[in-house]
């Protein structure tokens, strides 16, 4: 089962950046790269929490995992490097699904990130590259969710 893409956010991703830059015509490649990079900036925090609590599939590269880990690689670049862009049920450990299910894709994950790494509500996920200081605040909440979820379904 798919979780998330990339791709499924770029028109939207691609707008906002066009209207925010004034940019009209043809991208260059380092503007789509960034356009590529905010589209997927709510999936990486994510899969970054995910590899940061060893909640990885088996099959996942170690090595870039580690660089994860080791702040040497993002998650939005593991995602692009690892995973084509894509977030599958099968990155992740099987037993993770309903928590996924429960919080990233019934859409309080959206709330949180909004909360935590836009200024402005109105750019919704797609207009930011988040900084460590989002991320840290986001792994909070992440966190706290995480442990409300195993502790009523127990």
């Amino acid at each position: 089962m798919t979780i998330d893409r990339a791709d499924w956010h770029w028109d939207s991703t691609e707008k906002l950046y066009r209207e925010t830059h004034g940019i009209i015509g043809e991208l260059t490649e380092t503007q789509e790269d960034e356009i590529w990079s905010m589209s997927a900036n709510h999936i990486g925090l994510f899969l970054r929490w995910i590899i940061e609590n060893g909640m990885e599939c088996d099959d996942a590269g170690k090595e870039d995992c580690e660089k994860v880990r080791n702040g040497q690689m993002s998650g939005t670049e593991y995602l692009f490097s690892n995973c084509d862009g894509k977030f599958w049920d099968s990155d992740i450990k099987e037993d993770l699904l309903p928590f996924i299910e429960y919080y990233y894709i019934s859409n309080d994950y959206y709330e949180d990130y909004i909360e935590c790494c836009t200024n402005d509500y109105d750019k919704q996920c797609f207009g930011v590259i988040s900084s460590e200081d989002d991320y840290l605040k986001l792994r909070k909440k992440i966190d706290e969710t995480y442990r409300i979820y195993n502790s009523g379904n127990q």
